[in-house]
């Protein structure tokens, strides 16, 4: 079974109402809807070893793994805003390579270095996403409270496949001998003069028009 978010990182909002990613390349009125979308970050064999940065709709996310699953958070530390994906993981906090603060699986800050005093641990909280490993992808989405869940990959796709000369196999069944199961059938129609092709198609549905020119299969 895939690791599924925690229910409070899922239910929760983590970005402000209106927010914008800095130098943000998307229209305003576009980035909140793309946002509510569940986006693939990462394969789950590479949130392993150490913390990683990856980029969602001009976002810095940093992705790793706790023991307890795949976490997905902004890659910025609340405290000097250097990025957290620089860190390590020492059991189940996130440590800053920078000043040494340690965040939970929450975010919330769960110690500070007393240089930092009078500073304390909850001043600081990293914003969380949630995370879902599924298909061996780790896929997070930064708007959870609007939009759709995960991809499953099992519901019925409402597509249909087709061949890319789903046209040629419509008209042109008799001349392209590639596309039927009797090779043959395509000399059938140098038999035929141009008005009896013509009347031909129009029969089965289709038609074509009048040409001067000599018939090309004669």
């Amino acid at each position: 079974m895939p690791a599924e978010a925690p229910p409070e990182a899922a239910s929760s909002r983590p970005l402000p109402e209106g927010f914008l990613p800095s130098n943000c390349t998307y229209a305003e009125q576009d980035w909140p809807i793309l946002a509510r979308q569940w986006f693939p970050v990462c394969r789950a064999d590479d949130a392993l070893a150490r913390p990683r940065q990856v980029m969602v709709l001009n976002l810095r996310l940093v992705v790793y793994r706790m023991p307890d699953g795949i976490r997905v958070g902004r890659d910025m530390c609340p405290h000097r805003g250097l990025p957290l994906s620089g860190g390590r993981v020492e059991g189940e906090e996130l440590v800053c390579a920078y000043h040494g603060l340690r965040f939970g699986s929450d975010g919330q800050c769960t110690k500070v270095p007393e240089k930092l005093a009078p500073k304390t641990a909850d001043c600081f909280k990293v914003t969380m996403f949630p995370a879902v490993e599924r298909h061996g992808l780790v896929w997070t989405c930064l708007i959870p409270d609007a939009g759709p869940e995960v991809p499953d990959g099992t519901s019925d796709s409402p597509f249909k496949l087709s061949s890319d000369r789903f046209a040629e196999s419509m008209v042109f069944e008799f001349l392209d001998s590639s596309m039927i199961v009797e090779p043959e059938n395509h000399q059938s129609l140098k038999k035929l003069g141009l008005s009896e092709y013509q009347r031909l198609l129009e029969e089965i549905g289709f038609s074509s028009e009048t040409s001067s020119s000599p018939s090309p299969f004669s």
